[in-house]
């Protein structure tokens, strides 16, 4: 019987993960943790964030915890910006800094070696790569839906 697509993935997530694992080997990158790294990811994607809004992409973690990572970026490695509403004094918004911008470059270079070593084990014909692009691209977008990463957040007015 046929493997499903889904096991297939599965697969190849794990073997992915285990290549990043490998790479990375007790390694982090710029001496961030997962976390934080994770963090300025979320931050570049939408250039600003309000930290209610940055919590609700780390399920089981407080705000209060992500406010002291961000509070972190900020005040010991100047990653991020911290701003205060002016006509809502509770909210405060986080984008990145210059230096957290090169920082999350060199992040993604990273990653992008270990993808075109996942890209390439796919030996993708040139008459594919544009389907597989699209069909990588449905998939961004179905993602960013589900997380919300399309919306603006309530809270952050």
């Amino acid at each position: 019987m046929a493997k499903s697509i889904e096991a297939i993935l599965a697969e190849m997530g794990l073997r992915v993960r285990l290549l990043m694992s490998a790479k990375n080997a007790g390694k982090r990158i710029a001496g961030l943790s997962e976390r934080e790294t994770l963090l300025l990811e979320l931050v570049g994607t939408k250039k600003e964030m309000c930290i209610s809004e940055i919590a609700e992409f780390f399920g089981g973690v407080s705000s209060s915890t992500v406010s002291m990572t961000i509070t972190k970026l900020w005040r010991k490695r100047k990653l991020v910006n911290k701003t205060i509403l002016p006509r809502n004094q509770r909210v405060t918004m986080v984008s990145l800094t210059d230096e957290g911008r090169r920082l999350l470059d060199a992040i993604k270079k990273d990653q992008l070696m270990i993808y075109k070593t996942v890209s390439e084990s796919m030996r993708i014909a040139p008459e594919q790569d544009e389907i597989l692009k699209a069909l990588l691209e449905n998939s961004v977008h179905f993602f960013d839906d589900q997380l919300g990463l399309n919306r603006r957040n309530p809270h952050c007015e």
